[in-house]
């Protein structure tokens, strides 16, 4: 069997294991996220007038501005 000490330590590794990895899993959606006033959008592919105006275009004659 093992000991106390012994399984203390491997939930302390399994805990620093997954901090590790959400750290590096926040990082790279962070350094993918838009920033403010990122113009990565193409609004000429856009169809809908809800989803224009949702990325801060303006809609005239059935297109995105």
């Amino acid at each position: 069997m093992q000991s106390a000490i012994v399984q203390m330590i491997l939930i302390v590794v399994g805990i620093a294991a997954a901090a590790i990895v959400s750290i590096i899993v926040y990082a790279q959606l962070s350094s993918n996220a838009p920033k403010e006033g990122d113009e990565n959008i193409d609004k000429a592919r856009i169809s809908s007038q809800t989803l224009c105006e949702a990325v801060g275009g303006t809609w005239k004659s059935k297109k995105c501005a």
